[in-house]
């Protein structure tokens, strides 16, 4: 069991990969940056007005439901799909934190009230009654990589992909991995890293490493929140200035904003660059997908976010099926490479990044080979996936590479080349 945390402790080290309301005094930084609601006014931009160093972008695919009850920091970026539903509960989100790709926050109770870092990455489900980044110590801290101490003064929060906070209190300084949840009235303190997979029902859980759920924070953990953010600031800004150039700019298949680690650029369908901002779905930047426009729109389903807009290229080839709600992204400096006839189920999500190897992000890139299938909600992140392989449903890969032909079940982490294999407790 400690050889699990150890191993889960290096490579969470490594990963990436994110409303008005009756106490939102208690949250300086917000107050201090300015409050926004996203009402039809302050839409794509919030608020209309800010310059672009400042403002908030929401993507319009994004569901905002009862707006007057969602307040927003500065410089908060929201994704393509993404929902915020403050129909019965407030919801606040402070500034410099994002809202990635198909994260869904449904408020009840109190609310939910995100403080300022927060990083949201795709399918993150979050809802109830939470708190998440708004308390919590900045340390010290012990690194159990480097056997050191040390302190994080500017706290951040990191909620990976496809996990669950249902009325929980996630502390600054703390992660949520993949595919792992933490349920009602549980508290993850400051420090934590919640293991890949793994359900948080107590708080003893929380807290105790000796139960193999929870590890301990790595500064290595607090150097890759810091670049996720910077980077998603980022976007807030690029997206802004696309929409204040032509609103149509961020609709459909479309533009990637020109920042410091991507060119901008349009996607290339069946060999033409295209723009098409009345397409249904979101395609960014310099995805190259080898079927036509007329043979895609037939192959995919709706509110499907393939985003070139932090790595790129993505090579996709010829598409068998893919369902509603899938995401591809990649880390900055990577790209994705997708072979033909890959079905992708409901709610996949596709990553790109490099392998890390003795420590070092210097291995191979993400890509999938021909013939492969990919349950419903399952994860690749890191990895290269063998032809004629599949991937059970809510299951996650990475930082592997995956032989040809491999069968990997459903509820399943794989990481790590097979040296971990462990379930999906949820």
């Amino acid at each position: 069991m400690s050889r699990t945390r150890a191993i889960f402790s290096a490579l969470t080290a490594i990963i990436v990969a994110l409303v008005i309301v009756t106490q939102l005094h208690k949250q300086p930084a917000v107050a201090s940056g300015g409050v926004c609601n996203p009402t039809r006014a302050n839409l794509p931009i919030c608020p209309s007005t800010a310059p672009s160093e400042s403002a908030s972008f929401l993507d319009p695919t994004a569901k905002i439901i009862n707006p007057t009850n969602i307040s927003l920091g500065e410089k908060v970026y929201v994704a393509p799909f993404a929902e915020l539903n403050a129909t019965i509960a407030p919801i606040s989100i402070a500034e410099d934190s994002n809202v990635q790709d198909q994260v869904k926050i449904t408020a009840s109770g109190t609310g939910v009230e995100i403080g300022p870092r927060v990083i949201m990455a795709h399918m993150t489900t979050i809802k109830g009654a939470a708190k998440i980044g708004t308390q919590g110590s900045t340390g010290p801290f012990s690194d159990p990589i480097t056997n050191t101490h040390f302190n994080n003064d500017i706290p951040e929060t990191f909620l990976s992909f496809n996990c669950e906070i249902n009325g929980a209190t996630i502390e600054s300084n703390t992660v949520v991995n993949f595919l792992s949840r933490v349920g009602p009235g549980v508290t993850l303190p400051a420090g934590k890293v919640v293991l890949p997979g793994k359900n948080v029902t107590t708080n003893f859980q929380a807290s105790s490493g000796s139960l193999g759920k929870v590890a301990n924070l790595t500064e290595a953990d607090v150097r890759l929140m810091e670049a996720i953010i910077e980077v998603n600031e980022a976007f807030a800004k690029g997206y802004t200035e696309l929409a204040r150039a032509d609103l149509s700019n961020v609709q459909g298949i479309n533009y990637a904003p020109v920042t410091s680690f991507n060119p901008g650029g349009l996607p290339q369908i069946g060999g033409s660059v295209t723009r098409k901002p009345n397409f249904r779905n979101r395609i960014i930047g310099n995805v190259i997908l080898q079927d036509s426009l007329a043979t895609l729109n037939k192959k995919i389903g709706n509110r499907i976010s393939l985003r070139a807009d932090e790595g790129q290229p993505f090579n996709i080839g010829e598409i068998a099926g893919m369902a509603n709600d899938v995401v591809f992204h990649a880390l900055e400096t990577t790209s994705l490479t997708l072979g033909n006839k890959i079905g992708y189920g409901p709610r996949v999500l596709v990553h790109g990044g490099r392998q890390v190897v003795n420590g070092v992000a210097n291995g191979p890139e993400t890509r999938i080979d021909n013939f492969v299938g990919l349950g419903p909600n399952s994860v690749v992140f890191r990895s290269i996936i063998g032809s004629r392989s599949a991937v059970g449903q809510k299951s996650a890969v990475f930082n592997s590479t995956v032989a040809p032909r491999t069968a990997i079940g459903s509820k399943t982490i794989y990481a790590d080349n097979g040296n971990m294999i462990s379930s999906v407790e949820w």
